[in-house]
């Protein structure tokens, strides 16, 4: 197979299929399409935080980058998310203000995801089980703090980066990955409902990103790092203003 994507080109799909899928959160709701669409964007940007974390010149700078970005990118939630805002907004005219599933943003998660890199490879000389303990110890920090995609997500991140570019030792480690994940959400669904179910099995589709992973040549491409980094905010604060005028 040619590889016919540098870093840039599938961050661009990334960012693409991310606003595809909040634009169907916030506008389409009831339109499973752009849900199935967006669940390429998070396997991208989680293969990403694998690969920044071999190629940065300093992992102290990358994590505080994006525990900065986890931070100051929580605003726009927060003020949408607030009670007494959303009584001022709804004040204002505003039929309805749009919410959000998780208490802290996807920066919040690739941080903590590229945390348990750091720890993994760390602990890992003393011994294979302590870098396990310290990446399942983060994944339970990720989901008690309602980050988004919570435990799920770090563990995603930690597939990545075990696998490297193999596709192969992705494409098994994605699987192994899910039939966890289904399997602990069938038995916690049962638990605290009674119903043997799997809500979120549309994250199953999550596993054709490899395919685009496939295609990627090593390359950087046009070097943007920062609007990567803006695009989060600045195209979350344009969809809730346009939900906010076409609700007035």
């Amino acid at each position: 197979m040619k590889k016919v994507l540098n870093a840039f080109q599938i961050k661009l799909i990334a960012i693409v299929t991310m606003v595809i899928d909040h634009a169907g959160i916030i506008f389409f709701p009831g339109i499973i399409a752009f849900r199935i669409i967006g669940r390429f964007a998070f396997p991208l940007f989680a293969f990403f935080i694998a690969e920044g974390y071999r190629h940065t010149r300093s992992v102290k700078k990358y994590l505080f980058r994006l525990f900065l970005c986890a931070v100051l990118f929580q605003v726009p939630d927060w003020v949408f998310s607030s009670e007494e805002m959303r009584r001022i907004f709804i004040s204002w005219g505003w039929e309805s203000v749009p919410s959000i599933s998780y208490e802290l943003n996807i920066f919040a998660t690739l941080f903590l995801g590229l945390s348990a890199i750091t720890l993994y490879n760390m602990l890992k000389e003393k011994h294979i089980a302590y870098s396990w303990l310290a990446v399942t110890a983060i994944a339970v920090v990720a989901q008690a703090i309602g980050a988004d995609y919570g435990a799920y997500g770090v563990f995603y991140i930690i597939v990545f980066y075990i696998a490297g570019t193999d596709v192969k030792k992705m494409l098994v480690g994605g699987v192994i990955l899910h039939a966890l994940y289904a399997a602990y959400m069938i038995v916690f669904s049962y638990v605290t409902s009674g119903v043997a179910a799997f809500p979120y099995s549309i994250q199953l589709i999550s596993l054709l990103s490899i395919g685009i992973i496939a295609l990627y040549n090593g390359e950087q491409g046009r070097k943007m790092k920062y609007f990567f980094y803006l695009f989060y905010p600045f195209h979350m604060i344009v969809l809730y203003g346009i939900d906010a005028l076409i609700t007035k």
